[in-house]
């Protein structure tokens, strides 16, 4: 998992979650995603946490902990800045409509 793995918490890349699909008409907001996300990850942290270390597997790497403990979990607490923007891949209008990836290209040029 990315937001544990040592040698990507040391380097601290930052991180863009795109998410596509907006121009579906009941397509959930970045926002709304990133809380569905942080919850996801909140409950996984919980299970890993009850879990004999037996049971994560083989380990390939060195592992961080996942949020401060004793805390619920969200993504400001990860390593990384993690930003979370809404685009199309597809275009506002279907098939025949261009991409609006400009939320993502203006991401590109801020960490190039």
């Amino acid at each position: 998992m990315l937001l544990t793995d040592a040698v990507i918490a040391k380097n601290a890349p930052p991180l863009l979650i795109a998410c596509n699909k907006q121009d579906v008409t009941m397509a959930k907001s970045a926002k709304l995603i990133q809380q569905q996300l942080e919850k996801e990850l909140n409950t996984l942290r919980m299970i890993r946490s009850g879990a004999p270390k037996s049971l994560d597997g083989p380990s390939t790497g060195a592992v961080v902990p996942l949020g401060k403990k004793g805390k619920e979990f969200d993504l400001s607490q990860a390593p990384m800045k993690i930003e979370f923007v809404e685009c199309s891949a597809r275009g506002s209008k279907g098939d025949k409509g261009e991409a609006d990836l400009g939320t993502v290209e203006r991401w590109l040029v801020k960490v190039a």
